[in-house]
């Protein structure tokens, strides 16, 4: 006779991916336990995750909206030539309020498992024995329900062929006021004879504003001194006086242009782990939640099969996310790549961008975004050539 299982889901990986599907799982299963693994000593690291409202389906709402930290009506991209607010709901979860909302949920780190609560364990390395068991510390053993594979990209290694978006970020409180009331996703006025580089800019409150440098690139590094110019620059432009610097981050986002490698893996994975991440943009989030409540309300043991069906059923989205990824790095010379941005938001109707960055685009959306001169620098012949990649259709 098989014993039950010490707990009836596993998650490895303390991250976004892994601190939502403990919400999901805590909602939509409120008497499975779970036992949430972090190998670093907190969970979440330091990281601002943003969002468009679009991009969170209604039966998530539940569980999902107390851990939005803030909300704004919409947003501003800045090009040259073209200036535009996007008017569809934009937010951000902060590693903060994701982490004390995940603690909270456990009803403290190293609880005792509770239906309805989580073990949250930290500081300790973690091996993926099989899809319902780990081993903890390279000695104990602990059997699951199932076992999902929730770490980042550091973790599941780097793609093959892929260019990188990095970012370096500053928050600050400021004397004055700042100007803006609403976030900057993109502001591509600085040179762009290096490649394409921007700001991003959220106002955390009247005088609490996050300035992100971003670079896409070829190369995972990012230029810390062209970031510390073009901030220094934009917060004299806002002219909100002395600014205290209180917290930085920074990242490297795999945007892929290869085919998808086939994985192998013990378990089910989600986040960049397992590929739920938008490829052509790099925001986790809409994917993330999708993958958190698709297992959710699996049993445990059908989640293997939930997940390979809704990443196959996914499958030509994401190959178009790369081939648009592969015309960005491959096929248009860096200087010009910021003029495919400027056409995407010059030419695109609010629910067709809402639909993109939700990952939901249909093949009318893939067209509307292809139709039209190739950008310049894009060699003809090398363009109608890339589009043997396409996979199938897509949905109309």
């Amino acid at each position: 006779m098989t014993s039950a299982p010490e707990f009836d889901y596993g998650i490895v990986g303390g991250g976004l991916q892994g601190c939502l599907l403990a919400h999901a799982l805590a909602w939509h299963r409120p008497e499975a336990t779970v036992l949430l693994l972090e190998q670093a000593d907190e969970l979440c690291g330091n990281h601002t995750w943003s969002f468009h409202e679009t991009d969170v389906a209604e039966q998530a709402r539940s569980w999902f909206d107390p851990l939005v930290a803030h909300r704004w009506p919409g947003y501003r991209v800045r090009f040259p030539t073209l200036s535009r607010r996007v008017s569809i709901s934009y937010a951000t979860i902060t590693s903060d309020r994701l982490r004390e909302a995940t603690l909270s949920l456990a009803g403290g780190a190293g609880g005792p498992a509770r239906p309805g609560r989580l073990v949250v364990r930290t500081g300790e390395s973690c091996e993926i024995l099989s899809p319902t068991a780990v081993r903890l510390g390279g000695t104990t053993d602990v059997s699951c329900g199932a076992v999902l594979d929730c770490r980042g990209r550091a973790e599941a290694g780097s793609p093959g062929g892929a260019g990188y978006q990095t970012f370096i970020g500053h928050e600050y409180e400021t004397a004055r006021r700042w100007p803006a009331s609403e976030p900057t996703v993109m502001d591509v006025r600085a040179d762009q004879a290096a490649g394409f580089e921007f700001l991003y800019e959220l106002p955390l409150g009247p005088e609490r504003v996050l300035l992100e440098y971003t670079r896409f690139h070829e190369e995972p590094a990012c230029d810390e001194g062209r970031a510390a110019s073009l901030i220094s620059a934009r917060l004299a432009e806002a002219g909100a006086g002395s600014a205290k610097l209180i917290r930085t981050e920074h990242g490297c986002l795999p945007m892929p242009y290869a085919a998808e490698a086939r994985r192998d893996g013990l378990s089910p994975a989600g986040g960049y782990a397992g590929g739920w991440y938008h490829a052509a943009t790099g925001y986790s989030m809409p994917l993330a939640v999708r993958f958190a409540e698709l297992v959710a309300r699996a049993c445990p043991d059908q989640v293997a099969a939930e997940v390979a069906s809704a990443a196959a059923e996914d499958r030509l989205r994401r190959g178009f996310a790369r081939f648009l990824n592969r015309l960005l790095f491959c096929l248009v010379r860096p200087a010009d790549r910021w003029k495919i941005f400027r056409r995407f938001y010059r030419v695109l109707p609010e629910e067709r961008i809402a639909r993109f960055y939700a990952h939901r685009f249909t093949f009318t959306d893939a067209a509307r975004i292809m139709i039209g001169w190739p950008p310049l620098g894009l060699a003809p012949i090398r363009f109608a050539r890339s589009f043997v990649s396409l996979p199938g259709t897509l949905p109309t």
